[in-house]
């Protein structure tokens, strides 16, 4: 793996076809070197601005998710292809164990491991780093399928290219004017204390789709974590810090309704606290998840 410090990004790529979610957390960076089906041949780069920001000033655990899937798609998806950019990989399933805190400031990289492709899926694993630290594993599923398919689909429905149009709000629920540096990039959510957790709703904007006209995966594990800390810190009074995420992919989503999810706190201690949602678009089921959080006392 290259030195943090002296990466040349003008070896690097952009994805292409240009895509909204990434364009609007990132750029990421990729570069293939060597045989795409052997690990560590992709290798992916995330530079971190003052917009991937957390409370504690360190890189916010959605970006990290974000990058992990990022990853994902281009070891597995390139592996499926053998390098030609021919398929488009689409995340199935993903887990990411949160190893350190990154700092905003420094690059993020990863790379991995491609596991076994078959027809229709590919499987990898890899790590996340900081100046040669590992700050978080991950490891997941994707489908694989034509490219060409992807586009004529979007064509065909331009789902999540509809005009953006106002979106209301369900009575009750708070604006979270306190939200993170990079919560409030993504855009405003809103809050409602539950009994035993919370929930969370988000107006969709175009810039939350994927390359494909849908929404991201990594936008929706975005708003997941920011989910599972908000309810989190509602339900114990301490500071949250994701230590686990695991994401099941159900369905797709678009932009013409807001997302909503209700995060249960099944158990909680004095330093752990175990969660669980399921993301919702107009009752329609689109990401399964949990959760393991540190928790802090406040400062």
């Amino acid at each position: 793996m290259p030195d943090s410090l002296a990466i040349d990004l003008a070896q690097y790529s952009v994805f292409d076809p240009p895509d909204p979610f990434e364009d609007h957390v990132g750029p990421f960076y990729f570069r293939v070197a060597g045989d795409p089906r052997a690990a560590g041949s992709v290798h992916c780069v995330l530079p971190t601005k003052e917009r991937h920001g957390n409370y504690a000033g360190g890189v916010h655990g959605g970006a990290i998710l974000t990058f992990a899937d990022y990853a994902l798609c281009l070891v597995a998806g390139r592996a499926a292809d053998g390098g030609s950019n021919t398929s488009f990989a689409m995340t199935v399933s993903i887990a990411v164990e949160f190893l350190d805190a990154g700092k905003v400031g420094l690059p993020i990289e990863a790379s991995g491991e491609p596991l076994q492709v078959t027809g229709r899926l590919a499987f990898a694993r890899g790590t996340i780093t900081q100046a040669g630290r590992a700050i978080a594993l991950w490891s997941g599923v994707v489908r694989h399928v034509a490219r060409s398919k992807v586009v004529a689909r979007k064509a065909e429905t331009s789902v999540g290219l509809v005009e953006a149009r106002p979106q209301s709000v369900p009575e009750g629920f708070e604006l979270l004017a306190n939200a993170s540096v990079y919560s409030r990039h993504i855009g405003a959510s809103y809050a409602r204390k539950e009994m035993d957790g919370a929930t969370l709703v988000q107006p969709t904007l175009p810039h939350m789709c994927n390359s494909g006209g849908v929404l991201h995966g990594g936008y929706m594990m975005s708003f997941a974590d920011s989910a599972v800390t908000r309810a989190a810190g509602m339900t114990t009074g301490m500071a949250p810090a994701t230590v686990a995420f695991a994401a099941e992919f159900l369905s797709a989503g678009d932009i013409r309704t807001p997302l909503v999810t209700r995060v249960e706190v099944p158990r909680y201690g004095k330093s752990l606290a175990f969660l669980r949602g399921v993301l919702e678009q107009d009752g329609r089921k689109l990401l399964s998840y949990s959760a393991t959080i540190r928790l802090r006392p406040r400062a």
